[in-house]
């Protein structure tokens, strides 16, 4: 009976880690696409940047009635830094950054309570009632 348990508690323990690993690779997937759509809206603020710069010039050497463009090329570069900003906070999401000792300012473990560089404590410690 002893080494059906073992087989078990040892299927139970690849199963745990399957799952573990399907769910870290899902979210690798996930930031390589979120990362890829950055990029292009940069590349497209880029654009828009580089039509402002025209314009501009050309409002410069006399041309009229360009305000409109310009007007519409700047709402629509705010609104790209908009959804940049939110694919990065889906990114943070999945991969949350690390806390940093608030005296040495060195990077710990997420589960850190102490500092192991200067022994600081990491985490405020919870009022007791």
């Amino acid at each position: 009976m002893e080494i059906f348990k073992k087989v078990t508690e040892g299927a139970r323990t690849i199963s745990e880690g399957a799952r573990t690993l399907g769910k870290k690779s899902s979210d690798l997937v996930e930031t390589a696409r979120l990362k890829f759509e950055i990029a292009k809206l940069e590349k497209e603020m880029e654009n828009n940047i580089s039509a402002l710069g025209n314009l501009v010039y050309m409002q410069y050497k006399g041309e009229k009635d360009l305000e409109e463009e310009v007007e519409r090329l700047l709402k629509n570069t705010r609104i790209l830094e908009d959804e940049i900003a939110g694919l990065q906070e889906q990114i943070d999401r999945l991969h949350p950054k690390p806390p940093v000792c608030p005296e040495c300012q060195t990077e710990l473990p997420l589960t850190a309570k102490f500092c192991f560089n200067c022994g600081a404590r990491a985490v405020p410690e919870e009022p007791k009632e």
